[in-house]
């Protein structure tokens, strides 16, 4: 029977077919384990990514997907979702360990370096994908997220930008701080300042992030145009923009990283960087390929992608600089005289 499942020797076809149509009958099913510990490997590929809601994570899980599926040698793909949680990550590390997965792609949260550390230093295979533990000598696919931010930036300061905010995420995530190095840079360039009122933050979901540009938007900061770190900012910071009565970019010019599927459907059309999310996830089967092909060990392959700065109605020109800030003390009296008819 093994040589007709595994078709590693000749077999008569109606002998083959005997067999087929008794494994049938059965429901045989091969044991995957024991397969396994014959002959140290699984066939399996881990996939570790933040989260699964996230339209630019389900576009990279999808060329992973496609990736492994289309490999000469067959894989299985095993996902997990870490939320962002160090904990987490480190419990799904275990599961996939004690599973025997050949090798892992993940997004790494940056509370478990250690840990990384030591599989990486045992020639585990694993590969990074979106941001980079730079200290850890495993393969990585990330775009250049300075450059594009700074090609950003400076498309804001060339259509008359002077006070631009920046709402980023609580992630140890260093292409979080790669963005903001870039909007730093763009702004140096320029003779700007970046004035630390202009930076605010929040947690990683798009909840939190909406409370956060509530906030925001109810100071007095002045300021003409937002550029937000990541989707998840720039769905939150809308939602508050919407519920605070504050169009977009008329009173605030509002730009991101990462483009969404339907961007060119919102109102107005969204300003972003585009990531090539389904091409991070297929560079990064490949490099893991490699990894598992390789008889020996070798240095750690660094692959950055470039970004696609994607240019619509949100970061429209601001002929007046003053129309927030006059809109946020609007609302300040109107709030004041509300209180005193009541």
């Amino acid at each position: 029977m093994s040589h007709v499942i595994n078709t590693s020797r000749y077999v008569k076809p109606e002998t083959s077919a005997r067999v087929l149509a008794a494994i049938e009958k059965l429901r045989y099913r091969r044991d995957g384990v024991a397969r396994s510990l014959r002959r140290s490997s699984t066939g399996t590929i881990g996939l570790m990514i933040s989260d699964i809601s996230n339209p630019y994570f389900s576009e990279l899980v999808r060329g992973v997907e496609d990736a492994v599926y289309g490999a000469e040698k067959g894989y299985n793909l095993v996902l997990c979702n870490t939320d962002e949680d160090p904990s987490k990550e480190r419990l799904y590390l275990n599961v996939m360990l004690e599973k025997r997965i050949d090798g892992l792609i993940m997004a790494p949260v940056g509370g478990n370096r250690g840990v990384l550390a030591s599989l990486i230093d045992d020639g585990f295979p694993v590969v990074f994908v979106d941001r980079d533990l730079p200290d850890l000598l495993a393969d990585a696919v990330t775009i250049d997220n300075r450059q594009s931010a700074i090609g950003l930036i400076r498309h804001l300061i060339g259509l008359g930008h002077r006070r631009i905010a920046v709402m980023y995420a609580d992630l140890a995530a260093d292409s979080i701080e790669q963005r903001l190095n870039g909007y730093r840079d763009a702004l140096a360039h320029a003779g700007l300042p970046a004035d630390p009122e202009l930076f605010f933050h929040s947690g990683s979901s798009i909840e939190e992030a909406r409370l956060a540009g509530l906030a925001f938007l109810s100071a007095e900061r002045n300021v003409s145009a937002v550029f937000c770190t990541n989707n998840f900012m720039t769905l939150g910071l809308l939602q508050a923009m919407h519920e605070r009565g504050v169009e977009c970019p008329d009173c605030l010019a509002v730009v991101g990283f990462d483009d969404f599927p339907w961007a060119s459907s919102f109102r107005p059309q969204l300003t972003a960087v585009a990531q090539p999310a389904a091409e991070i996830g297929r560079e990064a089967v490949r490099l893991m390929l490699s990894r598992l092909a390789a008889e020996g060990p070798r240095e750690p392959v660094r692959r950055v992608l470039n970004g696609e700065l994607v240019i619509r109605e949100s970061c429209g020109a601001r002929l007046d600089p003053g129309a927030l800030q006059r809109l946020v003390t609007r609302r300040g009296t109107a709030s004041a005289n509300t209180n005193q008819t009541v």
